[in-house]
């Protein structure tokens, strides 16, 4: 632009020089409006757009001969915004000056020698709109980037950006090719400090300043479990600086348990049999909307109670099924377990005892409860498994028909507990008992081969027998008197 009207100037001292009289010629005390269009006087002016504030300074070329002999004036200079020091015009645009105001400023060069000569260079100032800044950043959530563009313009052309003076950017945040972007690593208020530079270099300040505010948490699904007990969920911890408040918004809360706002805290106790999932929601107060969830499942039951207070009694590989069932309290669904012990089972609190091979006396079988809710209480049933019974002894019995009878030995017992005899037989006139282990049989008539069974029983049921032939003798007594006796002679 400067170049052009250096070539105006130089062309129209050419021109005059050439010509050998002035080009233009002007009444200096001629008075003209503001920025009025004077081409008809002094030809098409070289334009210049200028913000107010700003200042043009130049100094016009002439021919390197003419030089030494030249003045250089103003013909004209509207509201006086022009001066001349030397060669050298300087044109300053009040800071007040409206936008699209023109100002008509005509620039003189006159010389007396060695020639006369005048010539003008017409040159408009036309008033631009200065340098204007603004912008905004929103309050973020942390954590959230920022991608901020401050707003500048200026008639004069492009803005150009930089952090103020004795400033730094928030932590997290940069400044690159106009744009203010990162992630804030810092909580609470925060300004960034710019400063825009308009071409020429006028320059303006912009603080924008904003707020972070802290993430607002909820929590992992958690099972709070009450046995008429007092718990309570953990706890949710959150910023105080968005003040979160918490609301039941699925779900219903079971009779007892209540909710506290602030803390998102279930609590409460219930023997109720029942188990409730609710979702809570945390909104915050402050900053951005925010919100968050929780699922929390409420289980209640009674304490439980369990007791095993029966007994099985058994014998080997008895294929009769023995049982006992335990007695517990009310509750969520059980699972029942016992400890390893042959033919032994457990469904529904009834332990069962099936052929088993486990031969002993006051073993221990512990019983197990648990419910689905986490209670476990353990119980011992005693049981006890009999070996296999068996008896042996004698198997013949002779006695004295019509004396007190007689007993066969003690009979001897295998296996079983608690073992009972017992004797039977179905011979007409044959009495016979258990005497001490031993079979004890009376008749009064002769007789042989009469049979007695023997039978043995447990306490647990088992039997075994064995059978012993009875035989009833005359008793020893003389038949004949010795009257009756042969006398012989023997010597």
């Amino acid at each position: 632009m400067f170049s052009k009207i250096k070539f105006t100037a130089l062309f129209a001292v050419l021109v005059m020089a050439l010509a050998g009289a002035a080009v233009f010629m002007a009444d200096s005390n001629e008075t003209e409006a503001i920025g009025e269009d004077l081409s008809g006087t002094y030809g098409t002016p070289t334009n210049i757009n200028i913000a107010p504030g700003y200042r043009w300074t130049y100094t016009p070329d002439f021919p390197s001969d003419l030089t030494q002999y030249l003045t250089v004036s103003l013909q004209v200079n509207d509201s006086n915004v022009g001066s001349v020091s030397g060669k050298t015009v300087t044109v300053n645009i009040p800071t007040n000056a409206s936008t699209g105001t023109k100002y008509n400023v005509v620039i003189k060069a006159t010389m007396t020698s060695p020639v006369t000569q005048t010539a003008y260079q017409y040159v408009t100032f036309t008033v631009v709109s200065g340098l204007s800044v603004s912008g905004t950043i929103n309050d973020i959530i942390k954590g959230s980037n920022i991608n901020f563009t401050p707003t500048g313009t200026s008639g004069m052309g492009t803005v150009t950006w930089a952090v103020q003076s004795g400033k730094t950017l928030p932590a997290g945040l940069s400044l690159t090719n106009g744009v203010v972007s990162g992630t804030p690593t810092a909580l609470g208020a925060q300004t960034v400090y710019l400063t825009a530079t308009a071409p020429g270099g006028e320059t303006k300040n912009l603080e924008v300043s904003f707020t972070v505010y802290s993430k607002i948490v909820g929590g992992a699904a958690q099972t709070i479990t009450s046995y008429n007990s007092n718990v309570s969920s953990t706890a949710i911890t959150n910023g105080e600086d968005i003040g979160v408040t918490w609301a039941v918004t699925s779900g219903t809360l079971p009779a007892g348990f209540t909710l506290n706002s602030s803390t998102g805290v279930v609590s409460g106790k219930s023997a109720a049999v029942q188990s409730t999932t609710v979702t809570i929601t945390g909104t915050s107060s402050h900053g951005p909307s925010q919100t968050a969830t929780k699922q929390i499942t409420i289980q209640s039951e009674p304490s439980l109670t369990l007791s095993c207070s029966g007994s099985i009694l058994t014998y080997k590989n008895n294929s009769a099924e023995k049982s006992v069932s335990m007695t517990s309290s009310d509750s969520s669904p059980k699972t029942w377990t016992i400890t390893d012990f042959s033919g032994a089972s457990i469904s529904n609190g009834t332990l069962k005892v099936k052929n088993s091979t486990a031969v002993g006396m006051n073993q221990k079988i512990t019983v197990t409860c648990q419910t689905a809710y986490g209670q476990t209480r353990v119980c011992d049933v005693t049981v006890s498994v009999e070996d296999t019974l068996a008896i042996t002894g004698d198997s013949v019995l002779n006695i004295i028909a019509g004396a007190t009878g007689g007993n066969t030995s003690a009979f001897t017992v295998t296996g079983g507990s608690g073992n009972t005899l017992a004797a039977s037989t179905e011979a007409t006139g044959l009495n016979v008992s258990i005497v001490n282990g031993q079979l004890h049989a009376q008749k009064s008539a002769i007789g042989t081969g009469a049979e007695v069974t023997v039978t043995v029983t447990s306490a647990a049921g088992q039997t075994a027998s064995t059978t012993v032939t009875v035989n009833a003798y005359s008793q020893l007594i003389f038949t004949s008197a010795p009257t009756g006796g042969a006398i012989i002679y023997a010597v």
